[in-house]
């Protein structure tokens, strides 16, 4: 897919302190390196930015006119701004790549992906929500993967405008194609269990950001949200993969919040599923343990009332694992009840069994737990595996473990 990319003109330079730093030098010729390659061919488009036109054509001269690097593009910040506002439909157009926050800014404004070279001086705004690559070469292998990465491990339509998808295959021990895979899929169960790993954290995160930005499934996204551990805690890192995908969409969350920033509370800890119930118990429980514990959060009452009032009442959650369903089942049906336009479920990690779709008749308030829920119907859905997004996991692993 073709991209164009907006990168701060602090890339080009090899000193920032005025003095010549032989590493930054070495690394700035790797990064010219990379980038002329990169954008000799149609697919990309490689624009320099800064706010200060003298720098942009002193840097002109000295790459195109000197250098020959003719496919290099030099653009004021203002206008690359004008530019990017009149075509913000098209999001998944624009990289922006710098470490400034001003680079993040018109980022988030166009919903676009944000990726900040480690070794080039980084804000701290932009430092903490933005894509962190270390090396030039990962820099470019990544925007190859952004090229051309499109495809879900795993996906299945619950119902018009009901949508889960998996990253991966979550079955480390048989169902991982490579022992780079194998690896990654292991260690990353290790992440959630025991928060360990957290370059695997950092691949997931790549490989769903690349595919989110290539579709348009999400762009009428308005509120993101997870599931509640067992214990009622948020899980870091499925929180922290929730929260940046929201910052690049640009959505917010109510203001004055008394419950914690997630749209979903779980009021009270219950078992494990997987450690206290067999199988078949599991798939014949649905939703109801789910519904003993868990709720709306009172706080986004109003904001999701205005959304349904605009139409635009469409919700993304996030998990660790997809197993059977039953915490979906009973997300989307207290959403359903609310009156959701649409709802993705993505969870990181599916260990191939079907979707048991159970629909409820719900009463009450769902912004607290104590609502009635009776079973009214009962369906199986099945995934569509898709083992090329195998392929592209790996790709990232190598590119991030290099």
């Amino acid at each position: 897919m073709e991209k164009i990319l907006f990168c701060n003109l602090d890339l080009l330079k090899k000193t920032f302190d005025g003095t010549e730093n032989l590493v930054l030098q070495e690394t700035r010729n790797q990064f010219l390196y990379y980038a002329n390659d990169l954008c000799s061919d149609k697919e990309n488009h490689l624009y320099f930015i800064s706010r200060d036109q003298k720098l942009l054509d002193s840097a002109k001269n000295h790459f195109v006119k000197l250098k020959g690097f003719s496919n290099f593009k030099f653009c004021l910040r203002d206008k690359a701004r004008e530019f990017v506002m009149q075509h913000r439909k098209h999001n998944n157009l624009f990289v922006f790549i710098g470490g400034k926050e001003a680079d993040f800014h018109m980022a988030v404004n166009t919903q676009s992906l944000f990726i900040v070279p480690t070794w080039i001086p980084v804000e701290e705004k932009a430092g903490f929500y933005g894509v962190h690559v270390d090396t030039p070469e990962q820099l470019f292998k990544f925007v190859r993967t952004l090229n051309n990465q499109e495809n879900w491990y795993a996906e299945v339509e619950i119902e018009p405008n009901v949508i889960a998808l998996s990253l991966m295959d979550g079955r480390y021990k048989f169902g991982s194609k490579t022992q780079n895979e194998r690896d990654m899929v292991e260690h990353f169960e290790q992440l959630l269990k025991f928060g360990t790993c957290r370059n695997y954290y950092d691949i997931l995160l790549y490989h769903f950001l690349a595919g989110m930005t290539n579709s348009k499934l999400f762009d009428d996204i308005e509120l993101f949200g997870m599931i509640p551990s067992s214990d009622c805690s948020l899980n870091k890192d499925i929180f922290s993969f929730m929260y940046q995908t929201r910052i690049i969409k640009g959505k917010h969350v109510p203001r004055n919040l008394q419950n914690g920033e997630n749209i979903l509370l779980r009021i009270s800890p219950k078992q494990k599923a997987h450690l206290s119930y067999s199988t078949d118990q599991r798939v014949a429980m649905g939703a109801k343990e789910e519904f003993k514990t868990i709720c709306i959060n009172p706080d986004f009452k109003n904001k999701i009332n205005a959304l349904k009032k605009s139409g635009k009442f469409n919700v993304c959650i996030f998990d660790d694992y997809m197993t059977h369903g039953n915490s979906f089942n009973a997300v989307r049906n207290l959403l359903q009840q609310l009156g959701a336009n649409k709802i993705i479920f993505v969870s990181l990690g599916n260990f191939g069994k079907p979707f048991q779709k159970k629909d409820y008749t719900i009463t009450g308030d769902v912004y607290n737990t104590g609502y009635t829920y009776t079973l009214i119907g009962s369906s199986i859905k099945y995934f569509i595996y898709n083992d090329a997004a195998k392929d592209e996991v790996s790709e990232l692993y190598d590119i991030f473990n290099s």
